[in-house]
């Protein structure tokens, strides 16, 4: 399967925060293609300054490109406050949240961190790759969680992803990193035992950041047909604070990237090394 059913989320909407690139922008491209209304969120609409470039903007005219529609939203993820003004925003002029994205994280300090020992890294790096996504998660939780609710009550997605990893549970790139990754997978766990009752699924995907020997690299948007799929199935609610691979919800519901590939499920190991 190389392109998702454009019915298979029609008449949803969708929060995408972190939308200006990469997983976040690939999740928010395939949930527009799977036909949900996607807001796309990031700290500004326009072009981000520096080599990496993007924006919720572009994120917001590749998914009209392909038919489907959306907005994009200037929010400083990292501003409690700012979150809930977000969402009580969306409230008013939407009506609600029926899928909710966090993938939130600050790529600054974190690319000259790889490798690097504790010791090493500098002072924002916790800052960047643990406060400040971890809180942004915690904070559109628990404001669109009412959202969500009656979403899930009307039959709805009614489904939180937070975007996660292997280095919750295995080391991965440098301490810092893996520490906030298990607090993203701590905080599905936990919030889905508060949420139970709700009927709102809360679970955390894991995409697969390099290739695997004699395999092409999974894409961004092969994270968000997982996604996509996942706010499909009449069975999300079993995954409720569980994590899944990318390629577990390929294998699972039978579907490629964008390129025709489909991709196997990575092993769970320490990539830890003495030698740098």
């Amino acid at each position: 399967m190389t392109d998702t059913n454009p019915n298979l989320l029609a008449g949803q909407v969708a929060l995408v925060l972190g939308a200006s690139r990469s997983i976040g922008r690939g999740i928010a491209i395939e949930l527009g293609g799977a036909g949900a209304y996607v807001i796309a969120v990031s700290r500004s609409t326009g072009a981000s300054e520096g080599a990496r470039g993007g924006s919720s903007q572009e994120t917001i005219d590749m998914i009209r490109e392909m038919g489907g529609d959306g907005e994009a939203i200037a929010c400083d993820c990292a501003d409690y406050d700012a979150v809930g003004r977000l969402i009580d925003d969306i409230r008013t002029r939407h009506g609600g949240i029926d899928i909710l994205i966090n993938s939130v994280f600050l790529a600054g300090e974190f690319f000259p961190s790889i490798g690097q020992r504790i010791w090493e890294t500098s002072a924002d790096l916790f800052e960047q790759v643990v406060t400040i996504p971890t809180r942004a998660a915690y904070a559109a939780i628990r404001h669109a969680t009412p959202l969500l609710a009656d979403s899930a009550k009307a039959g709805r997605a009614g489904l939180i992803v937070n975007i996660s990893g292997r280095a919750g549970t295995a080391y991965r790139y440098n301490v810092a990193y893996g520490v906030g990754k298990a607090a993203i997978e701590r905080l599905t766990r936990d919030a889905a035992l508060d949420l139970r009752e709700l009927g709102v699924t809360i679970a955390s995907v894991w995409p697969n950041g390099h290739a695997l020997p004699g395999q092409p690299p999974e894409t961004p948007r092969y994270t968000g047909r997982a996604i996509a799929h996942l706010a499909a199935s009449p069975d999300r609610a079993a995954l409720s604070g569980q994590h899944r691979w990318s390629a577990e919800l390929g294998a699972d519901h039978g579907f490629s990237d964008e390129f025709g590939h489909f991709h196997p499920i990575p092993p769970l190991i320490d990539e830890y090394s003495l030698e740098r």
